[in-house]
């Protein structure tokens, strides 16, 4: 019985070591394993679990729009008076994106298309679509901006054609449909009508989103991640080239990083994912802020570093973005006239966040709040899904003195806000239910199976090796015992005995 438990204490330390380093071993070997295992089901292939989800995206997407009403018209025209607005909104649009047109390519990437499709939520919004606010005449100040440097007789000819029309106003009313989907603007009008006599086509109608919707911003071209997941969803091509050609350096003409809905896997603390927003005509980064949760799933929040839209004496990276070259806005500005027909409209954050305070303050009404007006971007880090997002950007209109037209020949140079958006996603309850299901909980099961083999080896160990030492006590006793040839009860009574009969049988002595 003694050797079988020594036998059965000797195995199980042998076992308890053997779990125990098992468990060290498959510490790294599992991650290896679920990375291998996230790498190809980020792929973009039918069937992996991203690529239903890049197809066709599952959350609700909104973009939200905030139009900066003017208090004070009159005054601002008769009396140059600072600027007044009212911050006016949200107006909501639900946005539905399908891609289409997919092919996969011999050089593992994808190629397709992406139409969008806006929907008016009036649950959603403060409003109509047909509430109106006071603006600046986009059209007239355009026209004033392009024709600045021309010949004198020119300018002679835009004023009259300015005078001849009823909107010849530094600010006019608009709705929110008329804004963003377009308007006829008259001052267009009475252009049309005097080229159509020339047989010349021209478009009378404005807006800043005008026919963008149930339209596609070109063809695009990505890493499909079959080759490399580290280059998942970068663009390749967009609208068959791989740099733009607004810019005046070739770094700012970069087109980098993926679309902004969806990053590589692993993406660590340390990294800046840069994205290409083809509304703004450029490439952006983010950078790690804190860790964030949304709907009980951990992610990392990034965004904007606080210098992104810096003049080039504070943030040399933006040099190529002044546009003509050497002609910088203030800080919080970047002009994307070069990328828009010439129009005078630069971007910034909302309220001018993090801008030259030269443009927060000749506005009236600015209240620049990190909380309510930075960009942000939370990416399930593992598998580079983002979970909730809020890009948040301004349009701005540049209105410049001109001394060459009555109506501007008295005010200074400002940058009115013209509106801004907010193109907002979160995951919905049902998808992150599936992101639970389907990868965090096998995952998390299959993290825990390292520590608990090694928590078993440790437990086993410890107690083979107590009965182990305990038996080998009690068998250096036995023999120690055998050694010292200590009598035993039985012996001690023999000898008793013996001395016993030696003393009967001794003569007896008489004296």
């Amino acid at each position: 019985m003694g050797k079988k438990t020594w036998r059965c204490s000797i195995l199980c330390l042998c076992a308890g070591i053997l779990t125990f380093v098992a468990g060290i071993v498959m510490i790294p070997l599992l991650r290896i394993y679920i990375n291998n295992m996230i790498a190809k089901e980020v792929t973009l292939e039918e069937g992996t679990f991203v690529y239903d989800a890049w197809k066709e995206p599952p959350f609700p997407i909104y973009f939200e729009f905030y139009f900066f009403d003017v208090l004070n018209p009159e005054e601002v025209s008769t009396l140059n008076k600072k600027i007044e607005v009212k911050q006016r909104g949200p107006y909501t649009y639900s946005l539905t994106s399908i891609k289409n047109n997919i092919t996969f390519n011999a050089n593992g990437t994808v190629s397709y298309r992406e139409p969008y499709t806006y929907v008016f939520d009036r649950s959603r919004s403060v409003g109509p679509e047909s509430d109106t606010f006071t603006t600046v005449n986009v059209i007239l100040l355009t026209m004033f901006n392009t024709i600045r440097y021309e010949y004198e007789f020119i300018k002679v000819m835009t004023e009259l054609l300015a005078d001849s029309v009823n909107d010849n106003k530094l600010f006019i009313r608009l709705s929110v449909h008329d804004i963003i989907w377009g308007y006829e603007d008259t001052i267009l009008l009475k252009v049309k009508e005097e080229l159509k006599e020339l047989g010349i086509p021209f478009d009378d109608h404005f807006g800043f989103f005008y026919k963008l919707n149930n339209t596609d911003d070109g063809l695009w071209t990505i890493d499909s991640g079959k080759r490399d997941s580290a280059n998942n969803f970068d663009i390749r091509f967009w609208n068959g080239k791989s740099m733009l050609d607004f810019w005046s350096t070739e770094e700012s003409n970069m087109i980098n990083g993926t679309d902004g809905n969806l990053f590589h896997p692993f993406v660590k603390k340390t990294d800046h994912p840069p994205f290409f927003f083809s509304e703004l005509c450029r490439s952006m980064t983010v950078d790690f802020q804190r860790d964030s949760t949304v709907q009980g799933i951990d992610t990392y929040r990034f965004t904007h570093p606080r210098d992104i839209f810096d003049n080039p004496d504070q943030n040399p990276a933006n040099d190529g973005f002044c546009t003509p070259l050497n002609n910088c806005p203030p800080s919080g500005l970047y002009n994307i006239s070069v990328c828009r027909k010439g129009s005078p409209f630069s971007v910034s954050m909302p309220h001018f966040l993090y801008g030259d305070d030269r443009l927060i303050n000749a506005i009236e009404g600015m209240k620049p709040d990190a909380s309510l007006h930075e960009t942000f971007i939370d990416i399930m880090h593992d598998i580079g899904c983002v979970l909730r997002t809020e890009r948040k950007y301004q349009i701005n209109m540049l209105v410049r003195n001109n001394p060459s037209f009555e109506i501007v020949k008295d005010i200074e140079d400002v940058y009115f806000p013209v509106f801004w958006f907010n193109e907002s996603t979160i995951v919905t309850d049902d998808w992150a239910d599936f992101i639970r299901s389907s990868y965090l909980t096998p995952v998390h099961i299959a993290s825990y199976i390292p520590y608990i083999s090694i928590a078993v080896g440790v437990v086993v160990t410890f107690t083979s090796s107590i009965a182990i030492h305990r038996q080998r006590k009690k068998s250096k006793d036995k023999m120690q015992e055998n050694q010292d040839g200590t009598p035993s009860e039985r012996t001690s009574l023999l000898i008793n005995d013996d001395d016993s009969q030696s003393e009967r049988t001794k003569p007896l002595v008489i004296q």
